[in-house]
């Protein structure tokens, strides 16, 4: 039998989600002793399917993390220098880009009310 906490770890769901089940009707649940709702399991899995047990061991999955996180830090390095070299890239183009832009023209001086005249 699951509480309410048991089996929002057990779904993946907050403890809000399972209690608004219960409260709705989807979930069918009973009260223990102390007040506490109670769930049974294929009822809960009836409606929220279980998530997927681990099936590896600790140091296995120790070592399997520690490689993705040496193999992630690599592909971090050459994508930090790539994104280094765009920006040296566009700053040049910038630069090039604004030296041939023509000199800003200055505005018109604005005609006296009285030029239809």
């Amino acid at each position: 039998m699951y509480t309410i906490g048991a089996a929002a770890k057990a779904t993946g769901y907050t403890k809000s989600a399972i209690s608004r089940a219960i409260q709705r009707g989807r979930i069918s649940a009973k009260k223990d002793d102390i007040g506490r709702f109670v769930i049974d399991p294929a009822e809960l899995h009836r409606v929220y399917p279980p998530l997927p047990e681990v099936e590896q061991s600790g140091r296995d999955q120790t070592q399997e993390t520690s490689i993705e996180n040496r193999e992630l830090k690599a592909r971090l390095e050459v994508l930090e220098q790539l994104l280094a070299e765009i920006r040296e890239d566009r700053d040049h183009w910038r630069r090039q880009a604004t030296a041939l832009l023509p000199p800003p023209t200055p505005k018109p001086a604005p005609r006296p009310w009285w030029w239809w005249w």
